[in-house]
């Protein structure tokens, strides 16, 4: 016990045999081996110690100071001196295990997939081929090992375990406070939900509006106001209307003056923080082209036919990422693609598939939730052929050529996407009606023609 007072370790008088029951103060002004603390509480306390490697060995003999509490329970002042050590300790009945390392697993609820494939973009029939891939568990293995580095230099390879969710990791003190405040945060940021909403239309252009919608003339009327109406921001085609302004009637109204408008498709997709949402609107056509000739025993050629499909319409790809403030920051993809002669599909003779043509565009805007976006500016010729002849007639091989015609018709159509996109938060309360599921009027209930 004297030594206990040389060292300013001090116990307040609470007369138990147990030290659980005692609480403690520790005043260390000057350097003093952490051994030496220890030391006494193991006298004190009637405590074990087992150092559980040799890095715990050699830190337990350096130097801590700077040491100032009064009245803690043991518990506390342990925390306190292995703290100061970047230690580890687990007190379990009368023995103290210490160590330098530590194994833990920590769990991450993602589904185990992988994202990969190809983007072209045909601008004036020159491709632009993109190639991605995202391994959700392979990127979130680098982003622990670099934290991993760059807390100590000495590190082990975490264990992965994309099956079962589980992440398990060996490290120092510092280490493991570091990757569990990095998978805390990695899951607040995971299991955010959001719900998009989105309304796609086909504007078939007038003959004033081949140019495109002018989209700078754009202001809504609400129903109950005489007042406009207009966007918070313009950029290009892209317009942000605040979810207490935003009028689905006022806005098509305004499309309709450019021409025919319409309502293509209408999903509501839901998808997690920064995970994508994938809609397709359009056909699959298949189509059969020669790709082999080849002759029989007697000299003669015969073709190969093959059947294939090819898909083409609307394809939208969302990526919503959302911040700590409850912004949401979309990455949007639209693409449309078409064949660039009908034709082709019934032309057996053909040695390649039809071609194709694709009009793509990636926007990038910062909305708040329930904010609509507008976005415009996709143009396409739409191009379809019309079979104009006789009943019947015009259906018979050699004769159809007498008694038919046909004409390429071409329409100039842009497309409009309407973007809202809801956040959504398991623990409010809400209805399906909160979230934009209910009766949408059809354009003759908007008078739009």
């Amino acid at each position: 016990m004297k030594r206990i007072i040389f060292l300013v370790l001090t116990v307040t008088a609470v007369f138990a045999a147990n030290c659980n029951k005692k609480l403690f103060s520790l005043h260390i002004a000057n350097p003093i081996k952490l051994k030496t603390v220890l030391s006494d509480l193991v006298d004190e306390c009637n405590l074990n110690i087992v150092l559980k490697d040799q890095k715990a060995k050699k830190l337990i003999n350096k130097n801590i100071e700077f040491i100032n509490v009064e009245h803690v329970p043991l518990n506390d002042l342990l925390k306190i001196l292995f703290e100061h050590a970047n230690l580890f300790y687990k007190i379990k009945n009368n023995t103290i295990t210490v160590s330098y390392n530590q194994t833990k697993t920590f769990r991450v609820d993602f589904i185990p997939n992988s994202i990969s494939g190809i983007t072209n973009i045909d601008s004036n029939d020159n491709t632009i081929k993109t190639d991605y891939k995202f391994d959700f568990w392979d990127n979130l293995k680098n982003n622990i090992i670099q934290i991993l580095k760059n807390t100590n230099a000495e590190y082990k390879d975490p264990i992965i375990d994309k099956n079962s969710g589980l992440v398990t990791v060996t490290g120092n003190k510092n280490q493991i406070e570091e990757i569990a405040k990095y998978i805390n945060d990695l899951n607040k940021r995971l299991h955010k939900e959001v719900l998009i909403d989105v309304k796609i239309y086909s504007v078939t252009l007038s003959s004033s509006h081949k140019t495109g919608i002018d989209w700078s003339q754009l202001s809504l009327s609400l129903a109950n106001k005489s007042v406009p109406i207009t966007a918070s921001n313009i950029i290009g085609d892209n317009a942000v209307f605040k979810s207490a302004t935003f009028n689905i009637g006022g806005l098509l109204d305004f499309l309709a003056q450019n021409g025919n408008v319409n309502s293509i498709s209408n999903p509501k997709i839901v998808t997690l923080n920064n995970q994508k949402a994938l809609i397709k609107v359009g056909d699959t056509i298949y189509y059969k082209y020669a790709s082999e000739i080849t002759t029989d025993n007697n000299g003669n050629p015969t073709t190969q036919y093959t059947i294939d499909s090819k898909f083409v319409g609307v394809l939208l790809d969302i990526t919503p990422q959302i911040s700590d403030n409850n912004q949401i920051i979309l990455s949007i993809n639209p693409r449309i693609s078409s064949f660039k002669d009908p034709t082709q599909l019934t032309n057996s003779s053909r040695e390649m598939p039809p071609d194709t043509q694709d009009n793509t565009m990636i926007s990038v805007v910062k909305l708040q939730n329930n904010d609509t976006l507008v976005l415009g500016g996709l143009i396409t010729d739409d191009k379809q052929l019309k079979v104009n002849g006789v009943p019947v007639l015009k259906e018979i091989p050699i004769l159809k050529y007498l008694f038919s015609s046909r004409e390429e018709i071409t329409n100039k159509k842009e497309l409009v996407f309407i973007i809202t996109p809801h956040i959504i938060n398991l623990n409010d309360k809400k209805t399906l009606k909160d979230y934009g599921y209910k009766k949408l009027p059809n354009l003759e209930e908007l008078n739009v023609k």
